[in-house]
């Protein structure tokens, strides 16, 4: 007995067959994503994402894993990169204090140094003054 021919409505379909026929439906779905996947982003395609499995259409296609999320990994790096900047900015603002609070000890200083010359000025003009009353007050 003959074996009866296969019909295309029977016969399997391959995984690259299913590949692209998921990746047809998911771009016909229209649900392009406002932000790509990290493929996508990298390689400037859009982006159509299934909601079903999270994976967009491109990433499909190339069997790759699509993330859309942005990976453990960098978020860590960025939060000790972050760490990393506050920390310096607090050193930077402790120097900056310290640089202040020896100005404001400078200008103390100045400040001393012109009072005490002041003094001085004012206690050698009362002596020259009272030496140029005692000798104009002497009969010549």
């Amino acid at each position: 007995m003959p074996k009866e021919p296969r019909t295309c409505a029977s016969r399997k379909k391959t995984t690259t067959e299913e590949r692209y026929e998921r990746l047809r439906r998911v771009e016909l779905s229209g649900r392009e994503m406002p932000f790509r996947c990290e493929r996508c982003e990298k390689n400037n395609l859009r982006c159509f994402v299934d909601t079903v499995s999270g994976r967009c259409a491109g990433c499909i296609s190339a069997r790759c894993d699509c993330e859309l999320f942005v990976p453990e990994e960098e978020w860590e790096k960025v939060e000790q990169e972050k760490r990393d900047k506050e920390l310096a900015l607090l050193r930077l603002e402790e120097e900056v204090a310290r640089a202040r609070r020896e100005l404001a000890e400078i200008r103390n200083r100045e400040l001393s140094f012109a009072r005490r010359d002041r003094k001085l000025l004012d206690a050698s003009e009362r002596a020259q003054s009272s030496e140029s009353g005692i000798t104009g007050q002497q009969p010549s």
